[in-house]
């Protein structure tokens, strides 16, 4: 789904995607709540201003709600600035694309998104318990001292890549290409910020787990 104020159905900022995906487009928030509560949708590109509201005060109700909460979005800005990218990839984006972008950039996003969604469902490793910390990918469970914690896609990659390869200092730039499968010289922040939200999740005991390395990365290291 296309949801943007200038959404149209037959608009031409849909037209590439259009040769290759199924999309409905929308610009009322009231409109696309209905349309997302009773169908299932593989991808939501999100604007940032709609009819009733801000995409970010959208994708935050979004994510309150049941059917919205592992929703994959790519966060379409009007432009970038350093609230909106941090606060879009707090509310767990898949990814983000300021305008004005290229209609074969945006395809390409979306292939990547599409991509990486379906590669986690039929590559899953096995389960995994670090400190209290266990993980099922096949489930996509996770649960800390026992009790189960609710982690969004992204989270969820971003610990299973951290646990796997725990004792390893892992660089911004790496974990850009592992976990969002973008460029490595793309905007790190997103990492950070993704890291953040991480931390939130786990809880504070856990949270310690995850190193911050000063000017390199992260590392997933047992008390020791």
């Amino acid at each position: 789904m296309l949801l943007d104020k200038d959404a149209k159905p037959d608009g031409s900022r849909a037209a590439k995607l259009k040769e290759e995906f199924k999309v409905e487009t929308c610009d009322s928030a009231h409109k696309a709540f209905e349309q997302l509560r009773g169908a299932s949708y593989d991808l939501l590109l999100l604007g940032t201003s709609l009819q009733e509201m801000s995409g970010l005060d959208f994708l935050k109700i979004l994510r309150g709600m049941d059917f919205g909460k592992d929703q994959p979005v790519i966060f379409l800005p009007d432009k970038k600035t350093e609230e909106n990218l941090n606060e879009s990839f707090k509310l767990g984006v898949e990814d983000y694309l300021p305008k004005p972008y290229d209609e074969r950039e945006l395809l390409m996003r979306v292939r990547t998104v599409l991509h990486r969604k379906s590669e986690r469902l039929d590559h899953a490793g096995g389960e995994l318990a670090i400190a209290g910390i266990r993980i099922d990918p096949s489930q996509r469970a996770c649960l800390v001292d026992g009790k189960k914690v609710k982690l969004r896609p992204l989270e969820f990659a971003l610990l299973e890549t951290l646990m796997r390869r725990s004792g390893r200092v892992l660089t911004r730039p790496y974990l850009l290409t592992t976990v969002w499968d973008m460029n490595s010289d793309a905007d790190t922040r997103a990492v950070d910020a993704m890291i953040s939200r991480l931390r939130r999740s786990l809880g504070h005991k856990a949270a310690k787990l995850i190193e911050t390395i000063s000017k390199m990365g992260y590392c997933f290291r047992e008390p020791g």
